[in-house]
């Protein structure tokens, strides 16, 4: 039995310590010194609070085992930094339980994974997604000068033209009535256009607190029901979506995803049906919105994002740009795909935060 007992220890994968209720460590794997950092040698008899209390920068890692014997908690499952004897800085899972008889701690058992290069790949991940937001916070606010400047410039002629045109009106008749309708119907448009431009360049952050998903969906769903572009239209909808909560400016989050839903039922035509999809991966909460329409165009999943480009009759094409805008603002991402049956599909990506740790430790 013994030799069995030593050959699991010795394969065994993750670190493993069982302590003794005198504090002494009875067993110890191979991986547990290698992850620790420990000397193999006389490393088992040793008193566990002698190589590890020792450690003030260890608070976290040997809190696991002290909660487990203070608390009497029979088991305590963290994940914490370690900073090893050589200086090299580790992220450990740590799993502690305890095994008591006649009320008292007879041995604590300690299984300890290293998640270092888990954690170093989503710590690279945030980088990259930090330097991508940054990178779109400072285009988006070149954009948002241009348009403030843009619209005031082409704002005040339009005022003139409107009422220069409405003057002329007033002794017009007949056939010279006709071109100054038409001069009135450009200049609506273009009124339509500053004030879309306007309202794109006050898109602003406001507060971010912890929403549900589903209230997002569902004030969304609300927002455009009366919509001109979808009133009366008859529109099924599907949603699968766990209860999970998202930091979000609540209000922008739900006009961006309100612009996502108006395009999927507009394209979608009479008979729509959407169905938004929502679930956890990787690290992220990833929200897919998909129609029965007929899909973008070539030309339409190219240019769906660039401001003005619309192949509706109403609308400006402002709609998937303010979406993408808050979402960007959210550290968020949002791309575009046809589906091989048919139907278009929105994809909006949301980060969470890796583990739930706190990555300050090693720099206290």
């Amino acid at each position: 039995m013994t030799s069995i007992q030593d050959t699991i220890l010795k394969n065994l994968p993750v670190g493993l310590l069982i302590i003794g209720g005198d504090g002494k460590i009875l067993e110890a794997s191979p991986s547990a010194c290698a992850i620790l950092g420990c000397p193999t040698e006389n490393f088992v008899g040793e008193q566990w609070g002698d190589i590890f209390l020792s450690r003030e920068d260890n608070l976290e890692f040997t809190g696991v085992v002290l909660d487990a014997i203070q608390n009497e908690t029979p088991k305590i499952e963290r994940v914490t930094p370690y900073l090893a004897p050589d200086g090299s800085k580790k992220y450990l899972s740590v799993i502690s339980s305890t095994e008591r008889k006649d009320g008292k701690i007879s041995a604590i058992v300690v299984l300890f994974e290293d998640l270092t290069t888990l954690q170093h790949m989503h710590e690279r991940e945030k980088h990259i997604l930090e330097v991508n937001h940054r990178l779109a916070a400072q285009r988006a606010e070149s954009l948002n000068a241009f348009a403030r400047s843009v619209a005031h410039q082409i704002r005040n002629p339009l005022t003139a033209i409107g009422g220069l045109t409405r003057l002329l009106e007033r002794t017009a008749s007949g056939a010279s009535r006709e071109p100054l309708e038409a001069i009135k119907e450009e200049a609506r448009k273009l009124e339509t256009m500053v004030r879309a431009v306007a309202e794109y360049s006050a898109i602003e952050m406001g507060t971010e607190a912890s929403v549900n998903l589903w209230v997002i969906i569902e004030d969304a769903k609300k927002k455009i029901e009366d919509h001109p572009a979808v009133n009366g239209q008859s529109i099924h909808w599907k949603t699968e979506c766990p209860d999970m909560n998202v930091k979000a400016d609540r209000d922008l989050m739900v006009q961006a995803m309100a612009e996502v839903l108006l395009n999927a039922a507009e394209f979608a035509g009479p008979s729509s049906e959407v169905e938004v999809c929502a679930k956890e991966k990787e690290s992220t909460i990833r929200i897919g919105i998909v129609d029965n329409g007929p899909g973008f165009t070539p030309e339409g999943l190219e240019m769906a994002f660039d401001p003005f480009f619309t192949t509706k009759t109403v609308g400006v094409g402002m709609g998937l740009t303010r979406a993408r805008r808050i979402i960007n603002e959210h550290r968020g991402t949002m791309d575009i795909e046809n589906l091989p049956d048919g139907g278009a599909k929105v994809i909006l990506t949301l980060p969470v935060r890796p583990f739930g740790i706190d990555p300050s430790p090693f720099s206290r």
